[in-house]
């Protein structure tokens, strides 16, 4: 009798094929969530999977949500780092906005890796890392304008978010951007997802108050902080102290 695991690799493996390899039972040691099945659910419409993710799943749309957070802070030449990118949703839409400059996709998934780098294989500007989930896997200290993060730190613990802070205020130049999004339960959205899907996915979700994130990201060394709520999430935006 065939298993759910067996159901999922399968299905990641008919979705792959296009993009010329197969992944079958090892995909589920690759933490990739639930997007081997995006992938095939929007190969089965003839969809985009990033176009699926917000028009199928309904997610929160990338271009409204980086027009009012991030596209402000990006010049023609900068140097930009996406944390979690999953299937490139955001990524597509800023690389436009940087056209002399470089983006730097950073998954803990290796199968993300994979997909990411063939579904950018033709734009020279973005190359895509393996990271640990813990740090950046870049050796050079200060050579970024801004960190961009979506849906990841929502569900990671404070000592993990920590570690990233630092991580974010060591690649980037003085005066980078850093632009994150947590669950704050201070806030309306906030408390009411916590209440609907904190409660039912209780291993998935962490919650922070701001004042926490505040004395996390000074302590790491950014300062002028924003925020602005964009459905559940909370966008945060710091800047790193120049000088």
């Amino acid at each position: 009798m065939r298993t759910v695991r067996d159901y999922v690799a399968a299905g990641a493996s008919v979705a792959l094929r296009p993009f010329g390899f197969e992944v079958r039972d090892r995909v589920l040691s690759e933490k990739p969530e639930g997007f081997p099945g995006y992938l095939e659910q929007a190969r089965r419409l003839g969809m985009d999977v990033n176009d699926y993710e917000e028009a199928q799943l309904g997610w929160y749309p990338a271009l409204p949500l980086l027009e009012a957070t991030t596209f402000p802070h990006l010049r023609a030449d900068s140097v930009v780092c996406e944390l979690g990118p999953g299937t490139g949703r955001f990524s597509r839409l800023i690389l436009p906005h940087i056209p002399g400059g470089e983006l730097h996709l950073v998954d803990h998934s290796a199968w993300m890796v994979r997909f990411l780098s063939s579904y950018f294989r033709y734009q020279p500007q973005i190359s895509v890392h393996l990271g640990d989930g813990f740090s950046l896997p870049f050796d050079r200290d200060a050579w970024m304008d801004l960190v961009f993060v979506a849906g990841t730190i929502i569900a990671l613990k404070l000592g993990t978010i920590q570690r990233y802070a630092l991580e974010f205020a060591r690649v980037l130049k003085p005066g980078g951007v850093v632009v994150f999004d947590y669950l704050d339960p201070t806030t309306t959205d906030g408390w009411s997802h916590l209440h609907s899907e904190g409660t039912r996915l209780p291993d998935v979700y962490t919650y922070h108050a701001p004042e926490i994130i505040d004395r996390v990201f000074a302590e790491a060394g950014f300062e002028g902080f924003e925020r602005q709520q964009l459905g559940k999430s909370t966008y945060f935006i710091g800047r790193k102290v120049a000088g």
